[in-house]
């Protein structure tokens, strides 16, 4: 990591002096002065007072804000077309497994379905993991069922099927957008796309059911936040290849959506299960029908 990042990361312990930071990290108090005023830039404040430092808030949100809380590089933008289309190209070229791509805001980003996902600067999560994990294409849609688990459980929300993270009422907080590179028999990649609502006061009509984590009074710093997210995402997707039922039956315990009646697109009836592949299966009464994609419509 950086040499503010380091430094970042030793504030944190409790206060330090300019001497002693620049000796343990090699650099010059010159140094140490510019690492300081670059974790300033990105909205950390730290207070310098009798020759050391002192950190008052880590709330900050730039590439070394978030290195320290997601304990890796990250290829951070302040604005981007598409964190996916980034993460995309970086793991067509080879980036490992855990390349993290933010943006605090995005102009193309794209959900489920083509729908367009904009952020409002200093307000949303926007960023996309790069995974490889050892599984046939087959399992993959498993991923996302894991990172909307993930993401449920961080946040203390819900999830409406597939991978949506809604509040109890309905609310969507957050989407999840998978895209993979693969063969017939080999999974070369995934890149998990992740929206999420954290400082929204208000949304525009034509966003009526949206909400977000400041409006459920659930909001926190989003690089902490995000770190925390992360972390979640990479151990469930781990889980999915050594323990898949466990996170099937854990995203059921989750679910929104099982137990309701439910329409998508000419499919109507009720959500009773999850089957092994993700597939939503719904009584429609006379028989049981396996969805595999669509969107998912909640029938009063």
């Amino acid at each position: 990591m950086s040499t503010a990042s380091q430094i970042l990361a030793a504030l944190a312990l409790g206060p330090q002096s300019g001497n002693d930071l620049a000796e343990v990290f090699g650099v010059t108090r010159a140094g140490v002065w510019k690492a300081i005023q670059a974790l300033r830039s990105e909205g950390v404040d730290i207070a310098a007072d009798g020759g050391g430092y002192r950190l008052v808030s880590a709330d900050g949100f730039g590439a070394h804000t978030l290195a320290h809380t997601c304990e890796r590089e990250v290829v951070f933008h302040e604005r981007t077309e598409s964190t996916n289309r980034d993460a995309f190209r970086l793991a067509l070229d080879g980036a490992p497994a855990g390349t993290l791509v933010v943006a605090d805001v995005q102009s193309s980003g794209k959900g489920r379905l083509g729908r367009s996902w904009e952020g409002q600067p200093g307000e949303s999560l926007l960023f996309s993991l790069v995974l490889r994990p050892p599984m046939a294409p087959t399992d993959a849609p498993k991923l996302c069922l894991a990172a909307a688990l993930a993401l449920a459980a961080v946040t203390g929300q819900h999830i409406k099927w597939p991978n949506d993270v809604v509040s109890e009422d309905g609310g969507k907080l957050a989407g999840i957008l998978a895209e993979m590179h693969a063969e017939i028999d080999r999974l070369h990649f995934v890149v998990l796309g992740v929206g999420l609502n954290v400082h929204q006061a208000a949304f525009p009509p034509e966003l009526p059911d949206a909400t977000s984590l400041a409006r459920l009074r659930r909001a926190e710093g989003r690089a902490a936040l995000l770190g925390r997210v992360v972390s979640a995402i990479e151990a469930r997707c781990a889980e999915v290849a050594i323990t898949p039922d466990r996170v099937l039956a854990d995203w059921k315990g989750r679910a929104r959506t099982l137990g309701r009646r439910v329409r998508v697109g000419e499919i109507e009836g009720r959500a009773v299960d999850l089957r092994a592949d993700g597939a939503l299966i719904v009584d429609v009464g006379d028989r049981l029908v396996p969805v595999l994609t669509g969107d998912v419509q909640m029938v009063k």
